[in-house]
């Protein structure tokens, strides 16, 4: 019988259950023990009389059967309970007492959300979209578990949960779990965090950094897989040119943005000016004209000629891009730094959110990217594309 000590994850949890918290989330690093003090949390609620009915959802079955499901079942043989006694397979049905456990993988959506619970665990909760998850949570009686790595922002960050005051938040760390791991994990942790050290005195905020960051210190990290990563905050500073970009929406926002460009340090100044759901072009020239100077270029979607003759009637120095092949927009914007307004919240989820599709064959998921179609129509305008031959990602 393996010896399990209860960690820190645990332990918040359980008092965090006492204040009557609705939502518990276990935000760290890896092996911080946030899914297995989740489940030894589960196991515990199962030794109370009160029947319970608990649901465990992540984004696919297999990741449940790699994970949790195996961490659940090393959980109960350590109090000396084989699984095979206690449940089914496909599904995954754990009888406890006078509760029941099911685990299920939303690689099959639809299963569970019209069925309500009293006791609901998100396993990887960013894996999962909010509205799957939100219709999961309103069917829950009781309290809700959510555990991620903070590898980028999601739903949790973006719909507010955070802000409640029935949310407990606990952070961990490996050094929160150092009980439960192995030498060869912790020396591989070490090793990345040297990694991490060598890029930071290079001045060098790469692949280590960020993973360093999000899974050895549990903090909010650049997502993975990101396109543009060669973004930071900063103020908006004037150059001797300043322009705009500007993308029309109908039932995606209308976005604008103004850069002005520093060619001797290779930056791009980027403030978002507009972005708003549902204009009218009288609506949206008021906005204009309340962000952009007498003569600054407008470089606009060439989706929508209307509305650029609209606007050029008013007065606006405003034409259509003459649009690139997306690649090699990517490819001009990714020779400058870009500094982003810290006001400028929308673009910065953009840069966070915008993802390939295909990386292999160089296709960018068209979403999340409206204020960065606005950027690209502007700067590379302005910047003539290098000519590259055979350049990949």
């Amino acid at each position: 019988m393996n010896i399990i000590i209860p960690n820190k994850t645990y332990l918040q949890a359980i008092n965090a259950i006492a204040y009557k918290k609705r939502i518990i989330a276990q935000v760290g690093g890896t092996r911080s023990g946030k899914t297995f003090g989740n489940l030894q949390t589960i196991k515990t609620i199962t030794e109370k009389k009160t029947k319970r009915i608990i649901t465990v959802v992540s984004h696919s079955l297999p990741h449940l059967e790699g994970g949790a499901i195996r961490d659940f079942d090393n959980i109960l043989e350590s109090f000396g309970i084989m699984p095979d006694s206690v449940r089914t397979k496909h599904p995954y049905i754990y009888t406890l007492g006078n509760s029941i456990i099911e685990f299920i993988g939303f690689d099959r959506p639809s299963k569970a959300i019209g069925a309500t619970r009293d006791i609901l665990f998100v396993n990887e909760a960013n894996k999962l979209p909010h509205d799957i998850v939100h219709q999961l949570m309103i069917r829950t009686t009781e309290f809700i578990l959510l555990d991620w790595n903070p590898a980028n922002e999601f739903w949790f960050d973006t719909e507010g949960y955070e802000q409640r005051e029935s949310t407990q938040i606990i952070h961990s760390t490996y050094l929160d779990n150092i009980e439960n791991i192995t030498k060869q994990q912790y020396n591989e942790l070490m090793i990345a965090k040297e990694k991490h050290d060598i890029e930071v005195s290079l001045n060098v905020f790469g692949y280590w950094y960020n993973y360093w960051r999000v899974y050895g210190l549990g903090l909010k990290g650049k997502i993975e897989g990101a396109i543009l990563q060669n973004w930071e905050y900063g103020e908006f500073i004037p150059q001797n040119t300043v322009a705009n970009g500007l993308d029309f929406g109908v039932k995606n926002p209308d976005a604008m943005i103004k850069i002005s460009i520093d060619r001797k340090e290779m930056k791009i100044y980027c403030k978002e000016v507009i972005y708003k759901t549902g204009l009218s072009t009288h609506e949206l020239s008021i906005l204009v004209s309340a962000n952009v100077m007498q003569n600054e270029l407008i470089i606009a979607d060439s989706a929508g000629l209307r509305t650029i003759n609209d606007l050029k009637a008013k007065g606006f120095n405003i034409r259509s891009v003459e649009k690139n092949k997306i690649i090699e927009d990517i490819k001009t914007l990714m020779d400058y730094v870009l500094v982003v307004d810290p006001e400028s919240v929308n673009l910065a989820r953009e840069l966070k959110d915008w993802v390939w599709l295909d990386k292999k064959g160089q296709v960018p998921i068209d979403a999340n990217n409206h204020l960065i179609d606005a950027l690209r129509y502007i700067a590379c305008t302005l910047i003539k594309p290098k000519i590259r031959k055979g350049q990949k990602f």
